[in-house]
């Protein structure tokens, strides 16, 4: 999907989700990396009460014109059925710290920024209702924007 009209602006991205995994810990290896990156240990994250981790894996290519920065704490949300779930800032210092974590292995992705005809990974982390599973994802641009209404963007099914 093209987030853009190639004619507003010369930022382009072309998303893949790659997984949507939820109800598992957060991935032990990013939560190390992370740890050791502030040199100190951190309590393993938990979500809120109630409530179960969901990391989405998207692969973005940059089919626009020059370097671009993206990344899915304000573009990206997580449905269970009509409800939208979002990052909450924890939740993208999670993603924050998947995004070092693949740059350091020599995977970087869109948040760091990214030339033209590159790809990398980037990741969200949601929280939504344990036992629940989303349904949907809603992928958005950071140049759509909406007076009244529901936000322009592209509706992703979940199987």
């Amino acid at each position: 999907m093209d987030s853009n009209d190639p004619a507003d602006d010369p930022d382009r991205w072309q998303f893949t989700v790659r997984s949507v995994t939820c109800g598992k810990p957060l991935a032990p290896a990013v939560m190390a990396h992370a740890a050791e990156s502030i040199g100190s240990p951190t309590p393993t994250p938990t979500p809120e009460a109630g409530k179960q981790f969901c990391v989405v894996a998207i692969d973005a290519l940059n089919v626009g014109k020059s370097e671009a920065v993206w990344n899915a704490d304000d573009s990206v949300s997580l449905n269970v059925g009509d409800t939208r779930y979002t990052p909450s800032d924890e939740d993208a210092d999670y993603a924050l710290d998947y995004a070092q974590y693949y740059a350091d292995k020599g995977q970087t992705g869109p948040t760091f920024g990214r030339n033209p005809g590159s790809r990398g990974p980037a990741h969200g982390v949601y929280q939504i209702p344990t036992g629940q599973q989303p349904t949907s994802i809603w992928v958005t641009g950071s140049a759509i924007t909406s007076i009244d209404g529901v936000e322009p963007g592209y509706l992703v099914l979940l199987k």
